[in-house]
């Protein structure tokens, strides 16, 4: 009769998840893994094929601690402001997760986009915009939130709650003001002072 594993997948996955936050995505090999265990390599191929393998489940249960950092957020209004403060704190937080899912080479933006869209319909409905309003609000405010949780995973401290919040409400307003208001913004070139 062949011994029962001594790991589950699940205790791999969390080991993973530990790696990562620690000391990032790129730490993790089967030999880290099996360290962080207190075992030898070979426990993490009886349950996973290969190193893909392992390394795609860590990154989907960052994924899913991610989206459940996000529930419950379109119940706030505005709901993409509240996504935008989550988003940051999640990078200040995890910035190790943050960087893996949204900044490293194998990102899944996907799921924090669809999420934003998301808390955007729900602004729709509270601010009377057309799809392409909609739409337009959603790509000028989503690398503002992106780009404001990305500068937190290095300087956290220099970005507060109060910053953020300030920063995303002055973003948010200025740009559906001018969405609203139906001006036609042009674009500035740079001039060469003389």
């Amino acid at each position: 009769m062949p011994r029962q594993p001594r790991f589950s997948k699940k205790d791999i996955v969390e080991a993973g998840l530990r790696i990562v936050r620690a000391s990032g995505f790129d730490a993790v090999s089967a030999r880290s893994l099996g360290k962080e265990l207190g075992t030898s390599s070979s426990p993490m191929f009886t349950m996973f094929k290969d190193m893909n393998q392992v390394t795609d489940a860590i990154r989907s249960a960052a994924e899913e601690l991610f989206i459940a950092r996000m529930d419950g957020v379109t119940d706030y209004f505005p709901a993409f402001k509240e996504f935008g403060l989550r988003l940051v704190a999640f990078a200040k937080e995890d910035p190790n997760l943050f960087h893996m899912l949204f900044l490293g080479r194998h990102s899944c933006q996907d799921t924090a986009e669809n999420i934003a869209r998301e808390c955007l319909c729900a602004a729709n409905q509270g601010y009377d915009l057309t799809k392409e309003q909609a739409d337009m609000l959603f790509s000028q405010m989503w690398p503002v939130a992106c780009g404001i949780a990305a500068l937190c995973v290095r300087h956290p401290e220099n970005y507060s709650e109060k910053d953020v919040s300030r920063t995303l409400t002055l973003h948010f307003k200025g740009i559906l003001s001018i969405i609203q208001s139906g001006m036609d913004v042009k674009d500035m070139k740079p001039v060469r002072r003389v």
